[in-house]
């Protein structure tokens, strides 16, 4: 699903913690920004999978999440396999300006950037609340590779079950997503679950390029 999402100014502004006298400089930043974006993602239900005490079984793969993310998927019943991008526009964008050694502005891009991530995940994961409270269930929050020590290379298998290609979605030699500014992950989804918002007090991942969220 394609989505609209873009920022003002102003929420820009308080979101960059910048003076009122940046407006103007900010203005045709958030501009660019709200034209290369490109919000774009969906999700996968998977009705039957298998949940130990450190992973789950997924479509017969078996994935080590690690104890706390499979505490947190604790009375599920299915599984929703999620990912989200903002296109490659923007890294593109992000990267000219670095090699024109406009720092600032590059910053401020990545940063809204990473807002607009959050923000997208946030509005899939409230359709899947929707559509499942029609059956009376509840969802967790997202987990991922790289959160609470899952294994990045465990993303190989976990992408395609989210039909990410869809999105022009596909994975490095190193497993990271490209577009870079791309998240994938499962939602547990049963009528016992407690949703507690995942954040980066629970990733290990090291240089992740979403660390300068504010959760």
């Amino acid at each position: 699903m394609v989505y609209n999402l873009h920022i003002t100014t102003d929420e820009a502004g308080a979101l960059l913690e910048l003076s009122d006298s940046l407006a103007d400089q900010l203005e045709g930043v958030v501009e660019a920004f709200n034209h290369t974006i490109h919000p774009a993602g969906g999700y996968r239900i998977y009705e039957t999978f298998h949940l130990d005490a450190d992973g789950f079984v997924l479509e017969g793969i078996p994935f080590h999440t690690g104890h706390k993310i499979a505490h947190a998927l604790r009375g599920a019943s299915s599984l929703a396999v999620v990912s989200i991008t903002l296109g490659e526009d923007i890294s593109r964008l992000i990267e000219q300006y670095n090699k024109e050694f406009d720092f600032i502005t590059a910053y401020w891009l990545d940063k809204l950037s990473n807002w607009a991530l959050e923000q997208l995940m946030r509005l899939l994961k409230q359709e899947l609340r929707e559509e499942v409270a029609k059956d009376h269930l509840k969802i967790t929050s997202h987990w991922g590779p790289g959160y609470c020590g899952w294994d990045l290379k465990e993303q190989e298998k976990l992408l395609p079950l989210s039909g990410a290609d869809q999105w022009g979605i596909t994975l490095s030699s190193s497993m990271l997503m490209r577009p870079v500014k791309s998240m994938s992950g499962v939602v547990g989804i049963g009528d016992q679950v407690i949703y507690k918002e995942s954040g980066c007090g629970d990733c290990r991942l090291p240089n992740c390029a979403y660390r300068s969220l504010k959760w």
